[in-house]
C-alpha cells in the first residue's frame, strides 16, 4: 500500500446504464473549458471520457465533487452510481482501466489508446503537474506490460465465442425450418465495423473450423478500413452506403462497431426486412448496443448482445486463464510502482538528510573551533563533528526503515 493525494470520481457501464453513462461523455472539443475550470481552482486534474465511462483523476487534497456534481446537472443525469477511489485504490483502477481489464470487453486495446489521448490533453492545457503526470505515465507503461502478459487470448477470446453462438443459433434455426434446402445452403454473415472487435470476430469466423459453409463480408463507416480487413482474410467488402441491401440480404449480421449512436433502429429494421431477409439473426457486440429500441424489433429477428454471450459461453469478458494472468500482471506491475514511489521518497529524504547533516557538521566545527579560540583543535572538533553526524544519520535512516 503506498499513500498518495491521488484520486478519481467517476461512473462507468460496470455500476450505470450505459445510455446514462453515454450521455455525461465530454467531447474532446468540450476538454479545454473543462480542464480550465478546474486548473482555475488549483486541481491538478485528467479526465478521461469515452461513450462508457467517464473519470475524473486529479492530485491533491481539493474535493472536485462540486466539478462532477455540475456535470451530472448540465447533461441531465441523475441516475448513475459514481465511484470513489483514493491512493492506492486509485492508481490500481487506473491500470486496470488503460489495460482494458474493465471494458466491456476484456483486454480490449482501445482504452489504452483514449486514456493516452485524455492525459495529453491535459498536460498540453497545463492542466496536470509533474506528480499527477508521473501517475499516468506508470499507467500507460503498466498497460502495454499487462496487456504483453495476457497476450492475443484477450480478444481472441470474444471472436471464438461469437464464432460459436453463431453455429448454434444458426443450426437451431435450420432444424427447425422446413425447407430441406436451407441445412445446405451457406450462411450468409455481414461483418460491421473494423476495429478490434471486428478484426478478432472476422479472423474467428474465417479461420475456425465449423460444419456451416460461412460466406463472410465486412462493411464499416470507413471504407478503406473496411476494404483493408476483407483483403486481409480473403473476403469482399461492402460500401457503407450500400450496408441496408447487405444487411437485408445477410443471414447473420455481426454489429461489432465503435458508435455512440445507434447503427441500425427498431423503425429501419422494419423497412430492411420488409424485402429481404426475413428470419435474420443479429449478434451486437457494440459498447453501448448498435441496435436502437431492440426490444422494439420485428418478432423474426433473433437479437442477442453482450448478456446473452455471456450467459452462452460462461464468462464473455474473458477465460480464467487470461483473467488470471492479467490479474498477476496487475500485481506485478504495482509493485513496481510501489517501489518507484518509495525510491523517490527514499530519495527526497536523503536529500533532506544530507543538508541537515552539512548543517550540524558545521555547527560542531565552529562551535568546537571558537571553544579552542586561536588554536582550534582539529582532531577534536572532527571526532564531535563526526559524532553528531552519525546519530542524525542513525535517526534518519532508523525512520525510513520504519
Amino acid at each position: 500500500m503506498f499513500l498518495l493525494p491521488f484520486h478519481l470520481i467517476g461512473c462507468s457501464h460496470e455500476q450505470s446504464d450505459v445510455d446514462a453513462v453515454g450521455r455525461l461523455r465530454i467531447l474532446p472539443a468540450e476538454l479545454p473549458v473543462q480542464l480550465e475550470a478546474l486548473r482555475a481552482v488549483g486541481i491538478p486534474a485528467v479526465v478521461v471520457s469515452t461513450c462508457h465511462r467517464t473519470e475524473l483523476y486529479w492530485w491533491g487534497d481539493h474535493d472536485p465533487s462540486a466539478w462532477f456534481d455540475a456535470l451530472l446537472v448540465e447533461r441531465g443525469v441523475s441516475d448513475v452510481q459514481l465511484d470513489r477511489k483514493h491512493a492506492d485504490l486509485a492508481v490500481r483502477h487506473l491500470f486496470a482501466v488503460s489495460a482494458g481489464m474493465c471494458s466491456a470487453r476484456f483486454g480490449e486495446p482501445e482504452i489504452l489508446g483514449q486514456v493516452r489521448r485524455a492525459w495529453s490533453t491535459s498536460r498540453d492545457l497545463g492542466a496536470t503537474n509533474a506528480l499527477l503526470d508521473s501517475v499516468f505515465r506508470h499507467a500507460v507503461d503498466a498497460a502495454r506490460h499487462i496487456r504483453a502478459a495476457i497476450g492475443s487470448q484477450a480478444n481472441a477470446s470474444l471472436g471464438v465465442r461469437v464464432h460459436e453462438a453463431l453455429l448454434e443459433l444458426v443450426a437451431t434455426q435450420r432444424a427447425e425450418s422446413s425447407s430441406p434446402d436451407d441445412a445446405e445452403a451457406p450462411c450468409r454473415v455481414l461483418v460491421i465495423g473494423a476495429g478490434d472487435a471486428a478484426r478478432t470476430v472476422v479472423a474467428a469466423l474465417t479461420h475456425a473450423p465449423g460444419e456451416t459453409e460461412l460466406v463472410v463480408r465486412v462493411t464499416s463507416r470507413t471504407d478503406s478500413r473496411a476494404a483493408v480487413l476483407a483483403y486481409a482474410h480473403g473476403l469482399s467488402h461492402v460500401a457503407w452506403s450500400a450496408r441496408d441491401h447487405a444487411i437485408a440480404a445477410s443471414d447473420v449480421v455481426i454489429f461489432a462497431a465503435h458508435s455512440t449512436t445507434p447503427i441500425v433502429t427498431s423503425v429501419q429494421a422494419r423497412a430492411l426486412l420488409r424485402d429481404g431477409n426475413t428470419t435474420p439473426i443479429w449478434i451486437d457486440l457494440g459498447v453501448p448496443p448498435n441496435v436502437g429500441n431492440a426490444a422494439d424489433l420485428p418478432d423474426a429477428v433473433q437479437y442477442v448482445d453482450l448478456d446473452w454471450l455471456a450467459l452462452f459461453s460462461g464468462d464473455v469478458h474473458g477465460t480464467s486463464d487470461v483473467t488470471a494472468r492479467a490479474q498477476i500482471a496487475l500485481q506485478r506491475e504495482l509493485a513496481r510502482f510501489a517501489g518507484v514511489m518509495h525510491r523517490r521518497q527514499v530519495g527526497a529524504r536523503l536529500a533532506l538528510l544530507e543538508q541537515r547533516a552539512v548543517d550540524a557538521a558545521r555547527a560542531a566545527f565552529d562551535s568546537h573551533a571558537l571553544a579552542a579560540g586561536d588554536s582550534p583543535n582539529v582532531e577534536h572538533a572532527a571526532d564531535a563533528m563526526a559524532r553528531r553526524v552519525t546519530r542524525l544519520l542513525l535517526r534518519e535512516l532508523t525512520a525510513l526503515s520504519a
